[in-house]
């Protein structure tokens, strides 16, 4: 005897996502996000240090964005959110990279001029 099992109704799945007890992140998440974190920042720090020319903005920026989504997966709760709220949070990002992109564009056609020090 084949028991066809279907889905629950549109507006239980929408109550599973409104309870906010309906998912618990467990800590060792949080914590390895804090490793990740704490590790782009030294990363950052250190390319600070290193004469890289005009790259050091660039690989900067990389790092900063590699946070950026790494606070919005996790922090935010973007993995459990609901699709208008993921949609509208990755528009946020491409925004974010969109305008990264034109800057970047900016700063790269102009000459490069060597600090006096």
């Amino acid at each position: 005897m084949n028991v066809v099992r279907t889905p629950p109704p549109v507006h239980e799945r929408e109550e599973a996502h409104k309870n906010p007890s309906a998912h618990i992140t467990p800590v060792w998440h949080y914590l390895l996000v804090l490793v990740a974190l704490l590790t782009l920042l030294l990363a950052s720090a250190l390319s600070a240090l290193v004469p890289l020319g005009y790259w050091n903005g660039i690989i900067n920026l990389g790092i900063s964005c590699i946070k950026t989504l790494l606070v919005m997966l996790f922090f935010m709760h973007e993995t459990e959110a609901r699709r208008l709220t993921r949609t509208t949070s990755a528009l946020g990002f491409v925004w974010l990279t969109i305008m990264i992109g034109l800057i970047l564009a900016d700063f790269l056609s102009r000459a490069y001029v060597p600090p006096p020090w």
